[in-house]
């Protein structure tokens, strides 16, 4: 089924780029949304400056063939899951977006999912899909740390309600 986007979320976008180009390619969306977490980064030769995740990611997407005219960058709302389903959101409602298929790492699936069906509910009607990236670093202590994450999200923003505003 086709999507009206893929959202690569912002993190660890050596292991997730290429899972949303192989999607891009197998003709799921015609475009890539990069959600941004604000983290500065490493320096890059080509452009004699250092990058914040986001462009490395796009740079990325772009040496996987991706064309540069099909990546949107999200503005940078916060550094966190629950802020790149903010920025989303935003986007969503205002491009008219009914359906997006979610690339991240397989260990940060469930919360991931939860977060932005959190966030969109009672606001527009997006259906989500989550496509999982192979993680080639997570561990035992990865894993534990994104449970308890998910605990912290479903008391925070789901039982309090403490969505963040932008």
């Amino acid at each position: 089924m086709k999507s009206d986007a893929i959202v690569l979320l912002a993190g660890d976008f050596k292991e997730r780029a290429p899972a949303a180009a192989a999607l891009f390619k197998g003709g799921y969306a015609d475009k890539i949304i990069l959600t941004n977490d604000g983290v500065f980064s490493s320096w890059s030769t080509k452009y004699n400056r250092n990058l914040y995740q986001i462009e490395w990611a796009e740079e990325e997407l772009v040496k996987l063939g991706i064309p540069r005219e099909r990546i949107v960058r999200l503005p940078f709302y916060g550094s966190s899951t629950v802020y790149d389903a903010l920025a989303l959101r935003g986007y969503a409602i205002g491009n008219g977006l009914k359906n997006v298929i979610l690339v991240t790492s397989d260990y940060h699936v469930r919360r991931a999912l939860w977060t932005f069906k959190k966030v969109f509910l009672n606001v527009t009607q997006v259906e989500f899909a989550v496509y999982p990236a192979k993680s080639l670093t997570a561990s035992t202590k990865t894993c534990i740390v994104e449970y308890c994450k998910l605990v912290f999200y479903q008391v925070r923003y789901g039982l309090l309600g403490l969505m963040p505003a932008v």
